[in-house]
Formats: C-alpha cells, structure tokens, sequence
C-alpha cells in the first residue's frame, strides 16, 4: 500500500511542480500585460468576451483581478504539492 502512494505521489509531485510554476509564471505575465497595455502597446488585446474588448484605462485593475484569481490557484496547487511531497518522506 505504501508503495502505491509514493507512485501517486511521485507523479503528482511532477504534475503540481509544474502547474505551481505556470500558475505564477501566469501571475507576472497578466501584471506585465496590464502595464504594456495601459502604457500604450497595441498588440495587447484584452477582452472579457469574444468581439467585445476591454477598455484600455481598465487593464492594470482587470490583469490584478486575474493575476490575484492565478495567485489563489497557485495557493491551492502549492498546498496540494507540500502534502505530497510529505508523504514522499520515509
């Protein structure tokens, strides 16, 4: 029994690494994302729905909305990573 859930644990660990880096790789980019496109970059395109952009002077508080909902996340998957790398001790 043991030997399966250092299996699953093993694996999960690489997984949540993973994803707890994309998470808050995700959280710089949409802050830096924010910035460029309040500052005046054209290629930045934010929009809530399809066809219907976001208003350039909302972009910072709209990406630290996103990059907070990203941090929680991250909160989460890095709570789920601890756990498994606890059951990884012998």
């Amino acid at each position: 029994m043991k030997m399966i859930r250092v299996f699953f644990c093993s694996l999960a660990t690489l997984v949540l690494s993973v994803l707890y880096l994309g998470l808050m790789l995700s959280v710089l980019l949409s802050i830096l994302a924010g910035i460029l496109r309040t500052v005046g970059f054209e290629q930045i395109k934010m929009g809530i729905w399809q066809d219907v952009e976001l208003p350039v002077i909302l972009s910072i508080p709209f990406s630290l909305v996103v990059s907070f909902l990203l941090f929680l996340a991250s909160l989460y998957v890095k709570r789920s990573l601890v756990f498994c790398l606890s059951q990884l001790k012998f």
